[in-house]
């Protein structure tokens, strides 16, 4: 299993929301890429980096940002706002490894089919899940599925990885909603889980649950969480 630390960003700045609340943001004292250098010093290979302004406004806001942080060579998973194909070219140029996208997939039926075959393993889909039902457009708006039907539709596009988050769960420090995570584990898929990550302990739950990565955000920031050590456990 991969660590990944989550570096969220607004307007130039390292923030942190909770439950997927706009009004409800914590900003941080940190450069962007002093903070990404860090993790690169206690070993993370891996940097999960959200535009949230991007999110917010429908179109990415710092991918200068993530140029600067790219060129650390870690491998970057960026994602927020990439509402177009031109959006999801220009974060892959600006060194993202991998794009997350969420609403552009939902636009039309055979849409997520065309974006895995323009993109293929470059472009993994974000469910973000509040209520127990896959949102979009920064979290304002219900597509109406659940996360198992979310995945079998986008499944069936071709992809094979994909990030799991519990909105409600995000920025609580509370755990992750392992439940959440289950069903949706298979021989076949690559799942990515964040939102509410806090302790060693559910680094080792997730990692039993079968999850490919663990998002870390908040814990990072405010908590007493042991990257290094997650990192080793991860591994194991």
């Amino acid at each position: 299993m991969i660590i990944l630390p989550a570096i969220d960003l607004y307007k130039g700045k390292v923030v942190r929301l909770t439950k997927g609340d706009f009004n409800n943001r914590t900003s941080y004292d940190e450069d962007p890429y002093a903070l990404a250098t860090s993790f690169v010093q206690k070993g993370c290979t891996h940097l999960h980096v959200v535009d949230l302004e991007g999110a917010q406004m429908g179109y990415p806001r710092h991918l200068d940002i993530l140029a600067k942080i790219g060129r650390l060579g870690m491998f970057v998973e960026y994602g927020g706002g990439l509402r177009s194909r031109g959006a999801i070219t220009d974060a892959i140029r600006a060194g993202a490894w991998r794009a997350m996208v969420g609403s552009i997939l939902f636009k039309r039926d055979d849409m997520a089919l065309e974006l895995y075959q323009t993109f293929n393993t470059s472009l993994m889909p974000a469910i973000d899940v509040k209520d127990n039902k896959v949102v979009m457009s920064g979290w304002y708006e219900y597509t109406g599925m659940t996360p198992s039907k979310c995945l079998a539709k986008l499944y069936s596009a071709g992809f094979r990885t994909f990030l799991v988050t519990s909105v409600d769960n995000d920025g609580t420090l509370s755990g992750p909603n392992i439940e959440i995570y289950k069903p949706l584990v298979s021989d076949t898929t690559r799942i990515v889980a964040a939102g509410g990550v806090t302790t060693l302990e559910d680094i080792l739950k997730l990692k039993e649950v079968g999850v490919a990565g663990a998002v870390v955000g908040k814990a990072l920031y405010e908590g007493d969480f042991d990257l290094e050590e997650a990192i080793r456990i991860a591994k194991e």
